[in-house]
């Protein structure tokens, strides 16, 4: 009985729920209406603005992803200028220290051919010394008389002299 009547078509069922719903409309339109049109309104207004402030903040991102990009470039660049210079100045720096070495070896061998002339001149002194020694004591025992110093020194030279 319960679920059949409510399933059965009554005119005075059927004008009732009209009129109730007709009434639930008005109350509607008249009282509520307003508020839902100012809330769905307000609701638009609140997506709009962070839709805008959202492209607004997307523009900026932008701009300062591209303006990091250009410091990056910048700094590479940069960078790379600093890694040259100190390549360069590496290669100056052992170029100064090869020139240097090549110097001081220079002036250590002129150094040693200066000593050896020197050592040279020292030992010519001393072999003509020595042989002017000699030859005196072997004159003496030749001749069989003391040839003085002075004069045997004398004939040495002399004698080196003609040789020249």
């Amino acid at each position: 009985m319960g679920l059949q009547h409510v399933l059965s078509l009554e005119p005075g069922s059927i004008l009732w729920t009209i009129i109730t719903f007709l009434i639930i409309v008005w109350v509607i339109a008249k009282f509520g209406w307003k508020p839902i049109l100012s809330g769905l309104k307000a609701r638009e207004d609140t997506i709009r603005t962070d839709l805008d402030t959202a492209k607004a903040e997307r523009e900026k991102a932008t701009a300062a992803l591209a303006e990091y990009q250009t410091a990056l470039t910048g700094i590479k660049k940069e960078a790379a200028e600093i890694v040259q210079k100190a390549q360069e100045s590496a290669s100056q720096i052992v170029e100064e220290a090869r020139e240097q070495s090549r110097e001081q070896s220079r002036k250590e061998i002129e150094r040693a051919k200066a000593e050896i002339e020197r050592e040279t001149e020292a030992a010519k002194t001393a072999l003509r010394t020595q042989v002017a020694d000699l030859t005196a004591q072997a004159t003496a025992k030749v001749l069989g008389q003391v040839v003085d110093l002075k004069q045997h020194e004398k004939l040495i030279m002399d004698a080196l002299r003609e040789e020249k």
